[in-house]
């Protein structure tokens, strides 16, 4: 009985020192394909560092403006053709090589099935991506039960075999990760995946500026970004961070502190722990 009323307590005053990188932070253009909306909400979700909150944030200042004065259809493309090719791109140290098989295909689809509500919707539409490209290849008759080679077909068939096995050199990692890796630890390859998406699309971003002779007048903004977390620095951000927590506290305190009291209520009064004392204390204090 003590445990659980600790929990509770303990739980209700967690629940108010919690604070989520700024939820008005978002993506407000219609300009951005689905998988760079995905891979940047993913990104504010699992990123917890400080610096690499400000260094998010910089990144988003620098998209604004150097991607706001194009037109829809070049940024939809750059944004969307860039992720899926600094995704496939992405080098790893070790790469363990499989038969491309029917089976193989089976295996993923069990895994994700087994991981997909632990992971990220930049990790899921990773997988989601690499298995649709096995599926495809399956579909044109390339993948069957035996191992992939495209020296078994000819014609038409050998020369879309043959650009499919260059493509397994980009594929092939992948699929060493995903038969390999946890949903934790996927989705913490998918942050450092996303970092280098950002940072080639930031770097072609400021390229598509200084080469552009003819800007518009006027620019869209890409990113909504309060204006308390623009132009970042760390000390600034900890106090930012401190006015948050602290911000209408007094009724988060007495909301938190009711709910705590609706279960405290249902125990002896003797029977509440040192420690529940302490974080009860806590809550009065803060709310005061």
């Amino acid at each position: 009985m003590q445990v659980n009323k600790i929990l509770i307590i303990s739980l209700c005053f967690l629940s108010m020192k919690a604070s989520a990188f700024n939820k008005d932070f978002t993506i407000i253009s219609d300009k951005t394909p689905y998988e760079f909306n995905i891979l940047f909400n993913s990104m504010k979700g699992q990123v917890k560092e400080l610096n690499d909150q400000i260094k998010l944030v910089g990144i988003s200042e620098d998209l604004n403006r150097n991607l706001g004065f194009l037109e829809k259809e070049h940024i939809f493309l750059l944004l969307k053709s860039e992720v899926t090719k600094s995704v496939l791109e992405y080098r790893f140290e070790k790469t363990r090589q499989f038969d491309i098989t029917t089976s193989l295909i089976q295996r993923l689809e069990s895994r994700f099935e087994d991981q997909q509500r632990y992971l990220t919707d930049f990790s899921k539409w990773i997988w989601r991506s690499l298995i649709a490209e096995l599926k495809h290849r399956q579909k044109l008759g390339l993948i069957t039960q035996s191992s992939f080679n495209p020296t078994l077909f000819s014609g038409d068939k050998k020369a879309e075999a043959l650009r499919f096995q260059k493509y397994l050199h980009y594929l092939m990692p992948w699929i060493d990760q995903m038969d390999n890796l946890d949903h934790q630890r996927f989705n913490e390859l998918s942050v450092k995946v996303s970092w280098e998406v950002l940072r080639k699309i930031n770097d072609r971003s400021l390229l598509f500026k200084n080469m552009s002779y003819a800007q518009a007048s006027e620019s869209t903004q890409l990113f909504n970004i309060p204006v308390k977390l623009q132009n970042l620095t760390p000390d600034k951000v900890k106090e930012l961070q401190f006015l948050d927590q602290n911000k209408s506290l007094r009724e988060k305190a007495l909301e938190e502190r009711t709910k705590a009291t609706d279960q405290i209520n249902q125990i002896e009064a003797n029977d509440l722990s040192p420690l529940s004392d302490e974080i009860s204390k806590e809550l009065e204090n803060e709310s005061e």
